[in-house]
């Protein structure tokens, strides 16, 4: 049963009792519908948000609940007893952080001038225990208001899954309010169906600290609203979707992921600038000893905790919004629950994001990137980005990773039939956000002769990506039997070698930042020397193991090559995970054609069996057969003659010059440098002419057995096998060699373009007015300089 409250009066439901329906009702407006949290074996959590305090808040349980009209729901919330109704009290806390700036998304909007500005909204949780497992049971929420009301419509729960039950699982990520997030949430619980759980692995809004992407963003794709079925908003492909009722019903399992670390808001004046502005925790320390005697006189350790959360970054927001276990070093940051057969591990695998410039010349740094500092920040410590930084150590010396070997160690990791785990950024992959390498930035300062600071920039070492080297071994081990992962807002997949660990991106709801592939045709930015190109991968997958194309229905290229990836912004997908079969499914349609069901493309097993199989049966006595053995070989041979065309352009700096001006100024001598520079480009087109004009041969031998009631059938159904499978691998050779010899013409190419470029770029001749010019650009550079120095700007 479920556990009841202390009840004074007893009422029957009014006749203006609502029908049961997933509406709100009364005159007052949650801001949310209820979502489920925290299971127990007899219970769960309620959680819903509202924008007043108010003066009571609970949630209703039972099968009476739908007939409850509104003035029943505040009566039944002050303690009135209606039958087959019970209370349960809710608790309520206020988010602490919450806020809106000029860049909302709301009806009403601060003023740039404003900056930022805090936004009440309020919490409530209502913890139901005493239910049956197996078990739905209806349940409602109200919020009162003095006499106001705000209910719920009517939704079901029950307590924690147990060991057996066949449960479907969402995989999800990176919905960060994006425009196709609606459409493919509601695709997921339209075809799913009842949806059981969702396993979410990051990256939930777009910027944490900013309520409306949480609650009631207008563009119609906030987080909770999307997620219940309440949204709003018109697809890429012209047609308007409320997302699915699916967290009303079901637990959701969040991970955290870059968007939900909010950046330094100590002086911010934008929420958008707060979330980029993320500086390591250490470097705040030392900033705040600087100023701890101004700050924080007393030394109260509180203050000095605020003053470097302040100063840092945080995910504040997160962990009020929702209940999650807290038993690990990091809170609620990393966990471990069981869920039914499945046992769940959230990791806190994230950094901040950064841009791709990469400026060689440390005074031309104008900006700071995930490569370098801008050149104005270099002496204001926490104006600097300290490139990618992570957030939270995962390296084999930190302490997550202690917890995650003693959480592998457990029994209820080791017994559990599924071993999953979850993290927003995985150590495989073949989106643009695996580079650079999940490695702590190595600064470099760079100095000039005289030793004073003139640029910083940042290295990622390939050898040092504590995902790949540290945390995969480490899971592959344990036997992990599914690492979801998102972050590049993709699908792809791959298998580890031991064949048990699969590595499953499944991000794409129709917002890919898209695949790094020599069958994508994209191509990474990678930075110019003096960075180590060995670090950077332009293309493929930098944890080394190959993306496994869907096994159903993959899509392909234009030449109708199978794709092992989805990319496309109109292409997206979802991922069931079945306990009953161990089968994870995915999903993927088309925004542009709304009247086309999703279609399966990937399907996969893993998991260990529930319990031991049936013994065999005695096998029949089988009626005699024949067997024969035939192997036979076949050579082909084609002709094979290519073109290739290339085109490539060469800049090449001629010369450098370099004026010195004199000058005096408030009667002092001042001295400046000016340089001029001239350079000349080329572009040079090569072509390679019938350069492959020759024969391609490949052989194959194949060796096939057939058993058949008779030698003769046995023998012709081997000799044809044999000859069919020969030809087969031998035409597959032939193939994939003119496909190499196509690439190779091709790279012949493009060298002979680009050694052409730089021969006419280094011996082409320079007008006497290019000279001039970089004379004059010198002159007046310098004079310039000395103005500043004497005068100001």
């Amino acid at each position: 049963m479920i556990a009841p409250t202390t009840a004074t009066a007893t009422a029957a439901p009014s006749a203006a009792a609502a029908a049961a329906s997933s509406d709100p009702v009364g005159d007052r407006a949650l801001l949310t519908d209820p979502f489920l949290q925290a299971p127990t074996a007899d219970g769960v959590s309620v959680v819903w948000f509202t924008e007043f305090a108010g003066s009571r808040h609970a949630v209703l349980v039972g099968e009476g609940v739908a007939g409850l009209g509104a003035a029943d729901l505040a009566a039944a919330a002050s303690g009135t007893t209606f039958p087959g109704v019970t209370l349960v009290a809710a608790e309520t806390s206020k988010l602490s952080q919450v806020a809106e700036d000029y860049q909302s998304n709301i009806p009403v909007k601060p003023a740039q001038s404003e900056g930022i500005v805090d936004r009440d909204v309020w919490r409530h949780e209502g913890a139901v225990t005493g239910l049956q497992p197996g078990t739905e049971v209806p349940y409602r929420v109200v919020s009162l208001d003095g006499s106001a009301t705000a209910g719920s419509g009517t939704f079901t729960l029950q307590p924690a899954a147990q060991a057996g039950d066949d449960l479907d699982i969402l995989l999800t990520s990176d919905h960060q309010a994006m425009v196709n997030t609606p459409a493919n949430l509601h695709q997921a619980a339209a075809t799913i169906g009842d949806i059981d759980a969702v396993f979410l692995a990051g990256d939930l809004v777009n910027i944490p600290d900013r309520a409306s992407e949480w609650f009631d963003d207008t563009r119609g794709s906030g987080f909770f609203p999307v997620l219940q079925g309440n949204g709003g908003r018109t697809s890429t492909g012209g047609v308007e979707y409320a997302g699915g009722e699916i967290v009303q019903n079901a637990p959701l399992y969040p991970a955290v992921g870059n968007h939900e670390v909010q950046g330094r808001r100590a002086g911010a004046t934008a929420l958008g600038a707060s979330f980029n502005a993320p500086v390591p925790r250490s470097v705040a320390e030392t900033a705040y000893e600087a100023v701890a005697a101004d700050v924080n006189p007393s030394g109260d350790p509180a203050v000095r905790e605020q003053w470097i959360v302040d100063n840092s970054f945080s995910t504040t927001t997160y962990e009020e919004i929702f209940s999650l276990p807290d038993t690990s070093p990091g809170g609620e940051t990393y966990y471990a629950t069981t869920v039914g057969d499945v046992r769940l591990v959230s990791l806190y695998s994230t950094r901040i994001w950064r841009g791709t410039t990469a400026t060689p010349d440390p005074a031309a740094r104008t900006a700071s990137s995930r490569y370098q500092e801008a050149q104005s920040t270099l002496d204001a410590p926490l104006a600097q980005g300290y490139g990618e930084h992570i957030f939270e150590a995962i390296d084999a010396s930190s302490e997550q990773y202690d917890w995650l070997q003693d959480e592998l160690a457990s029994e209820e990791f080791t017994d559990a039939r599924y071993r999953v785990v979850m993290l927003h950024e995985g150590p495989q992959g073949l989106g643009d956000n695996v580079m650079p390498q999940f490695a702590d930035p190595e600064r470099i300062e760079e100095r000039d002769d005289a030793g004073n600071l003139v640029g910083v920039r940042y290295e990622y070492p390939a050898t040092e990506n504590e995902l790949l080297y540290d945390l995969q071994p480490l899971l592959e081990d344990a036997g992990v039997d599914l690492v979801h992962n998102g972050h590049s807002h993709l699908w792809n997949r791959f298998v580890a070698d031991n064949g048990t660990t699969n590595f499953l991106e499944t991000s794409n709801t129709g917002n890919s930042y898209g695949a790094y592939h020599p069958l994508s045709g994209r191509s990474r930015p990678v930075p110019p020397a003096p960075w180590n190109a060995e670090n950077y991968w332009a293309q493929d997958n930098p944890g080394g193991l190959e993306p496994i194309v869907p096994n159903v229905a993959p899509y392909t290229n234009e030449a109708g090559t199978p794709l092992p990836f989805v990319q496309d912004n109109n292409l997206a997908v979802f991922t069931k995970f079945n306990t009953g079969s161990g089968e994870i499914t995915t999903y993927s349609f088309d925004v542009r054609t709304p009247d086309v069901a999703p279609k399966v493309i990937d399907v996969f097993s893993i998991g260990r069996p529930d319990t031991e199989p049936d013994p065999e049966p005695e096998p029949e006595p089988e009626p005699e057969l024949f067997t024969a053995t035939a192997t036979r070989d076949a050579t082909l041979s084609r002709p094979v003659a290519g073109d290739a065309r290339a085109t490539a352009s060469a800049t090449v700096l001629r010369t450098s010059i370099t004026k010195r001006v004199t000058a005096w100024a408030r009667g002092r001598q001042w001295t400046a440098t000016g340089i001029g520079n001239v350079y000349v480009t080329a572009n040079r087109a090569a072509v390679r002419e019938r350069m492959w004009a020759r024969t391609a041969s490949s052989g194959a031998v194949a060796t096939r057995s057939c058993t058949r009631a008779s030698m003769a059938e046995a023998q012709a159904c081997a000799d044809g096998y044999a000859l069919t499978s020969a030809e087969r691998v031998a035409e597959a050779n032939l193939v994939a060699y003119d496909d190499y010899l196509d690439e190779r013409a091709l790279v012949l190419a493009q060298a002979d373009a680009r050694f052409l470029a730089d021969r006419d770029a280094r011996t082409v001749r320079i007008p006497s007015v290019s000279w001039e010019r970089a004379h004059a650009q010198a002159q007046e550079h310098g004079l310039y300089r000395i103005r500043v120095a004497a005068y100001g700007r």
